[in-house]
């Protein structure tokens, strides 16, 4: 797709850090450009031009005045920037809704079943509800993140349903971060799975120690938890920002420095009109079934351990108090794991591996857990191959990553990334499921089924970069066609030093000539798909 007319090609064409006024008004000058400041000119009715596409070229087409630095310098302090102002919100918003569901975990040890005369299968139903809510929610839920400014859209999920909390931040770190940095901003937000089995594993453990006529010390937690949320929700009305074009703690050149840094992602950054052809796309797209595939068969075991984890290390034959402390370790282990799986996935620029690595624990501590038998020497080895399962910690937020660098369009994001998550409720509510209390202590069908989900995620993860790598390769092959070079770079795994040595030898970077138009990852023949092959290259040109 691109535009029909002069002044509209001159926003079309992609604009690099040093564009000057004689070269966007020659329209048709194909010069080399020195890239170190942008600029771009006002054209007439701008609005009209733009109408459909993404929000970016708004404040684009509206820029005049003198160039806007972008030294490395510069981007660096502006990352900084962007970081303080989303890393905090996001980091407590995500606690608090981790906090809220794990403290049904917490409370089993404490006897909720006992006290709310739960029977059979009626506690793992319990501990699958709220994903039953959040599947319902899916569908209003993608239409709303199309629809609505995020600033508004986190604060009344988060207040009302929690329906889905992660697809926002999802859509927010793909909006703000070039593709090399989303993977450690996601790995910030998502740690909190390890923090809140260390501080709500401590808190479990003070206030199982309070003796109250009144309340349950569970029902305490509940009430105090819930409280916070609903407070966070309201302040986050004010502190949560909207895109780049629409926050507050950037000045304007910072704005459309920040557009600018991002554009080599070719997946622009919002367009408020819902698009029918990018939703058909999206569902007959084979990956959209591989991410929703994959983020089921990871989250059946970690949904199972999430509420079933205090049960399960209880069933070792440790007291209730002890549990709570034993499971902090595993807090522990699951922020060491996910450190170290981003500092990899970062580093090395690629995802599968790292996935595959991780698996491999993972179906170990399964294995061991359903042979090994419940007597009390044995107690080191079954706390040992528990621990081990954190390691399935890094496998969530790395496919998520994957999925949020490889889509493109905006309707297209907002409904592939549902359909993701609802893969992932569908698992997490499975979990529990799996786990039943006439199965205790050793509960072999739950684990047999985490042993069979991961096996069958690491087959579908080959799979999957397979169908990744033909893509890439049919977009080579229709480059070629079109008179286009076949061979891509993908700028956006590099860091702005590493591109600016390239400059500096001469090599030309310019991208991103249509990753304003709100096309699809498959309408976008500049766009490349992340696979192993071309993440590896990018490493090795790096």
């Amino acid at each position: 797709m691109s535009f029909s007319n002069p002044a509209a090609n001159a926003l079309s064409r992609g604009f690099t850090a040093g564009s000057s006024n004689s070269e966007i008004s020659s329209l048709h000058s194909e010069k080399p450009r020195d890239v170190e400041t942008p600029i771009i000119e006002r054209v007439p009715d701008a609005t009209a031009l733009i109408k459909g596409k993404d929000e970016a070229l708004q404040l684009l087409s509206g820029n005049r005045g003198p160039p806007i630095p972008f030294t490395v310098e510069e981007d660096a302090r502006l990352l900084r920037k962007i970081d303080k102002h989303l890393m905090p919100i996001m980091f407590i918003i995500y606690f608090l809704q981790l906090m809220d569901k794990q403290t049904l975990a917490f409370s089993s040890v404490f006897g909720i079943s006992r006290d709310t005369h739960l029977e059979g299968d009626e506690y793992s139903l319990l501990g699958s509800i709220v994903y039953i809510a959040q599947i319902v929610m899916q569908p209003l839920s993608a239409y709303l993140l199309i629809r609505m400014r995020l600033s508004l859209y986190v604060p009344l999920i988060l207040g009302g349903f929690e329906a889905s909390i992660q697809a926002a931040f999802m859509l927010t770190t793909q909006i703000w971060y070039r593709r090399r940095e989303q993977g450690v901003r996601l790995a910030v937000w998502f740690s909190n799975n390890g923090w809140v089995n260390i501080f709500g594993s401590l808190v479990m453990y003070g206030l199982g120690h309070v003796h109250s006529k009144e309340l349950h010390p569970y029902q305490l937690i509940f009430l105090v938890l819930g409280s916070i949320t609903f407070v966070v929700g309201i302040l986050s009305f004010w502190v949560f920002p909207d895109n780049p074009v629409r926050c507050k703690f950037l000045t304007k050149e910072e704005k459309i420095m920040t557009i600018e840094r991002v554009r080599a992602n070719q997946q622009g950054l919002e367009s408020k009109q819902f698009k029918m052809r990018q939703l058909l796309e999206m569902v007959l797209d084979i990956k959209s079934w591989c991410w929703m595939l994959l983020m089921f068969l990871l989250s059946v075991p970690t949904g199972g351990v999430a509420a079933f984890g205090p049960l399960i290390i209880h069933g070792f034959g440790f007291d209730q108090l002890t549990v709570l402390l034993l499971l902090m370790p595993y807090g522990v282990v699951q922020l060491l794991s996910l450190s170290l799986g981003s500092w990899a996935c970062n580093h090395f620029r690629l995802k599968s591996p790292i996935v595959l690595i991780a698996l491999l624990p993972c179906i170990t501590a399964s294995a061991i857990l359903l042979s090994v038998g419940r007597t009390q020497k044995e107690k080191p080895i079954l706390l040992a191959a528990y621990y081990l399962l954190a390691s399935q910690n890094i496998l969530t937020p790395t496919i998520m990553n994957w999925h949020t660098a490889n889509v493109a369009g905006h309707t297209k994001k907002a409904t592939s990334t549902s359909m993701m998550l609802t893969g992932y409720m569908i698992g997490s509510m499975t979990g529990p499921l799996l786990f039943t209390p006439k199965d205790q202590p050793y509960y072999r069908k739950g684990i047999l089924a985490l042993l069979i989900c991961h096996c069958g995620a690491a087959l579908l993860l080959v799979i999957t970069v397979a169908y990744l790598s033909y893509l890439n390769e049919k977009k080579r092959r229709h480059r070629i066609a079109r008179g286009k070079e076949g061979k891509i770079i993908d700028y956006s795994l590099m860091t702005t030093a590493e591109i600016e040595n390239m400059r500096n030898e001469g090599i030309d970077v310019a991208t991103g000539k249509q990753a304003f138009e709100d096309l699809t990852d498959l309408q976008n023949d500049e766009f490349v798909v992340r696979d192993f092959f071309i993440a590896l290259n990018s490493f090795l040109i790096a």
